[in-house]
């Protein structure tokens, strides 16, 4: 089994001594990662004392300035439209730091950059990109240590996949489920407005592709850049990331075939997606191709600006050019052609999203 014995690149670092006890109680872990598990245990230790050292601030007087929103399917151009995005210093995005350390970010960088800054790679396992503390990530991960309530431990913890797949669309979960879900993004996101005053928060996770309507009853006003690319591509793309992100998250035996999950949460994400896109007004959101941010980035960014009726595009275009011109080298992940029953699947699960973008089927 690769990778087993590599313990970087797990979230679950960043998890408190509660937090962690729930999942070991639920949870019946797999032996062959007791490396990673004591790991995870000591960390969590370590984790709850810094957060009862550090005390927590008041937070229910802290107003979150409507964020921004970035939608789409892993592996839809999310990450290199964020990345982007982040380059406006009118903007916040939370970096990788601050989504592992949810609640004690602003008091234990230093520290524990210093101690365990050598834990993450310069790259991402995936697909080459660039990764390190300072960079944006996902509030995906927050979510998931602070409240559980994320598919992301499905994939931590595929015995209890059916569990955990329930957040992606919050449809099914209980009323304190999706409270906790609330709790802890709202929470996340006061804490990064204490941080960075001033600078609307930008966000990006593509389970909030599925989750419209919970995020525009938390703000109204929010902002959405959604983002699609050729199913087929998407569907090989995601592949991959099981095949090689999922090595260094999972506590229990991961499955040798992950197809059926990729394409059933692609179905679940997107039939949400269509059914609650109407809920946002036209003038809060922006709808993207993948090919098009590829082709022009810097004119995908003034078109998403224009629309929004974002300032701060001309300031902070030379940022982008800069981003531009450092990752012109980068080389896509390029996979073998899909056979003729994969297309089929494919083409099932993703039948509207072929005749709502346009794509060849």
């Amino acid at each position: 089994m690769k990778h087993r014995w590599r313990t970087d690149l797990n979230y679950l670092c960043g998890v408190r001594a509660r937090r962690w006890a729930e999942l070991l109680r639920r949870e019946r872990l797999d032996g062959t990662y007791a490396h990673r598990i004591v790991q995870i245990s000591a960390l969590s230790l370590y984790n709850s004392v810094l957060a009862r050292l550090g005390g927590s601030p008041d937070l229910d007087g802290v107003a979150v300035r409507a964020p921004i929103f970035i939608l789409g399917h892993w592996r839809s151009g999310t990450t290199w439209l964020y990345h982007l995005l982040a380059q406006d210093p009118a903007l916040h995005a939370p970096d990788a730091f601050e989504v592992v350390n949810p609640t004690t970010f602003a008091h234990t960088r230093g520290l524990s950059t210093r101690l365990f800054g050598g834990l993450l790679p310069d790259r991402r396992v995936q697909d080459d990109v660039p990764m390190g503390f300072h960079l944006p990530e996902e509030d995906e991960y927050a979510i998931a240590l602070l409240a559980g309530t994320s598919p992301y431990l499905g994939r931590s913890f595929p015995d209890d996949l059916a569990h955990y797949e329930r957040f992606l669309t919050l449809r099914g979960c209980t009323p304190e489920e999706v409270a906790a879900f609330r709790e802890a993004l709202l929470g996340f996101l006061r804490r990064l407005t204490l941080a960075h005053p001033g600078q609307t928060l930008v966000l990006k996770s593509p389970a909030h592709t599925a989750r419209v309507r919970v995020l525009l009853e938390l703000f109204p006003d929010a902002r959405f850049v959604h983002i699609h690319r050729d199913p087929y591509a998407v569907f090989a793309s995601t592949r991959h990331l099981y095949d090689t992100v999922d090595w260094f998250w999972t506590l229990q035996r991961r499955p040798d075939d992950v197809d059926d999950t990729i394409l059933r949460q692609y179905a679940l994400l997107h039939a949400a997606w269509f059914e609650e896109r109407s809920l946002i007004a036209e003038d809060r959101l922006v709808e993207l191709a993948f090919e098009d941010l590829s082709r022009d980035p810097i004119g995908a960014l003034r078109s998403i600006y224009d629309a929004l009726g974002l300032d701060g595009f001309d300031p902070a275009r030379s940022r982008f050019e800069a981003l531009v011109a450092d990752r012109a080298d980068h080389q896509r992940n390029r996979f073998p052609e899909l056979c003729e029953s994969d297309r089929a699947r494919v083409r099932e699960a993703a039948s509207r999203c072929f005749d709502a973008w346009g794509y060849p089927r």
